[in-house]
């Protein structure tokens, strides 16, 4: 067996371990089965230092030499072997008296061969496996004790086309509680990109026609029309994906979302920051506490005056534009898919039900937008203008007032374009803008989560689009929305 000694060198060193976990006084084995001869599946916990008690599934194998054991992941053998197991829905026996249960779509692993995968930087471990023709993502989940839900979801969308097709995944079941952990997923590999791929190009191949001598809105509009009915499309996906998800999960009747409660934290919570220490111009940080000071009580007002309910609905809870996959048809179209769901909750006997609506869904993707587009403006006239894009970002939120005339008229320029890019994007992709209150809420909420997180880990450059899109909330709209004049 590992003998704990061993895994303080495995784990620290492990990229996807938080720095917290990283500083852990050590890390003991508390639980482990065996997958045949491939890996040690263990559950290891954190023991002293801001970790202490946390729980990771770390599966391992041995190897000679120093340090007697490496991860699993790295190897063929763990993917066939967890592969296999979820074909024979195969029950192992843990040390301590529990099980981990593998369960199966009716998937019959003959031969099970690994392929080639980028994954990126992730706090899973993902690989790519071929059975019978067939590419497979296996996904294994590191932090056992974080709410894992993407399995299940996989296994009540299974065949609505929304989703990967399910091929089955497995559970740690604990020994002292019953309580089911979730350890890792195989899904059909959905091939294709993020939908931010395509708007990337979009957005880049734009910039060598944004000229001073040119209208932006003209130019947008024309440059865009080739993806109009792509758009619509995804968006009409997005509908879909929602209904389907809410008839998968046993939504009717919807009970009515809790906007007093949502809005009374969301005010908590912009209280909190307004002493946030932002190292952003004071003025226009000013101007944007009060926009969103002038938002909640307009909300609040909103809300207090109509006495109809606002109806909840499950949504995929943390939406990004790399969540939603397309890969183009034969007819020109785009082939979707939904990836990295993280519903709220499972059911309505689930904490947490009400308080969750497929708005979240809309907002989430005008946020990722808002940052997306902003990003890209700033790069540009950085390039533009030889300076670094931190200047051309805080230039865009107090609209570069004290800058030269040549270079503020080339950064609102840019970034007027990048504005009506975006909204004709967003138009085309969720329909026209509505004053919706619940969508208003929501979107607050995700924009003062976003500041509060970007205010917490010292990211200016991410908090100055924040407070942008903020200030375009009441009377103080961003200057670099409004054409230059020179």
């Amino acid at each position: 067996m590992i003998r704990n000694d061993e895994l303080g060198p495995l784990l620290r060193t492990a990229p996807w371990m938080s720095e917290d976990g990283r500083r852990a006084d050590r890390f003991e084995c508390v639980d482990h089965a065996e997958l045949g001869t491939a890996a040690h599946l263990l559950v290891v916990a954190a023991v002293g230092g801001p970790a202490s008690g946390q729980r990771f599934f770390v599966p391992v194998r041995s190897r000679p030499g120093p340090g007697g054991v490496e991860e699993a992941h790295a190897g063929a053998e763990f993917d066939a072997a967890a592969l296999q197991a979820v074909s024979a829905e195969s029950r192992l026996p843990t040390a301590r008296g529990g099980w981990v249960h593998f369960r199966s779509a009716g998937l019959a692993a003959r031969s099970v061969r690994r392929l080639p995968f980028e994954q990126g930087w992730s706090s899973n471990a993902l690989s790519l496996v071929e059975t019978d023709g067939t590419a497979y993502v296996h996904k294994t989940y590191r932090r056992l004790d974080e709410v894992i839900r993407e399995p299940e979801l996989l296994r009540l969308m299974n065949r609505t086309g929304r989703t990967p097709d399910w091929a089955g995944d497995y559970t740690y079941i604990d020994p002292a509680d019953g309580a089911r952990h979730p350890l890792g997923v195989f899904y059909r590999h959905a091939p294709g990109d993020g939908i931010d791929v395509p708007l990337r190009e979009s957005m880049r191949s734009l910039w060598p026609k944004v000229t001073g001598a040119k209208a932006p809105d003209a130019v947008v509009r024309a440059h865009v029309r080739p993806l109009a009915e792509n758009l619509r499309g995804a968006g009409q996906f997005l509908a879909g994906f929602h209904q389907d998800l809410a008839r998968r999960l046993g939504a009717a009747p919807a009970p009515p979302y809790p906007v007093r409660d949502v809005l009374a934290r969301t005010a908590t919570r912009l209280t909190a920051l307004a002493s946030a220490n932002i190292a952003l111009p004071k003025a226009a940080r000013t101007a944007a506490f009060t926009a969103l000071r002038e938002e909640t009580t307009a909300l609040r007002a909103a809300f207090d005056s109509r006495a109809a309910a606002f109806a909840s609905g499950p949504c995929h809870g943390d939406l990004h534009l790399s969540h939603l996959l397309c890969r183009p048809r034969a007819d020109g179209g785009w082939a979707m898919n939904v990836i990295d769901m993280s519903t709220p909750a499972l059911g309505p006997a689930e904490p947490g039900w009400a308080a969750q609506s497929p708005v979240q869904d809309l907002v989430a993707v005008q946020r990722a937008l808002e940052y997306f587009t902003a990003d890209e403006a700033a790069y540009e006239s950085a390039r533009r203008l030889g300076i670094d894009s931190l200047e051309t970002m805080r230039g865009a939120l107090d609209g570069a007032d004290e800058w030269p005339p040549e270079p503020r008229a080339v950064l609102r320029h840019v970034f007027h374009a990048a504005d009506v890019w975006r909204a004709h994007i967003l138009r085309l992709l969720l329909g026209p803008a509505t004053n919706d209150p619940l969508r208003r809420l929501l979107y607050l909420g995700r924009l003062l989560h976003e500041l509060a997180y970007n205010c917490d880990h010292a990211r200016p450059y991410h908090a100055a689009i924040d407070l942008r899109h903020a200030l375009a909330l009441g009377a103080h709209a961003p200057a670099p929305t409004t054409p230059a004049r020179t």
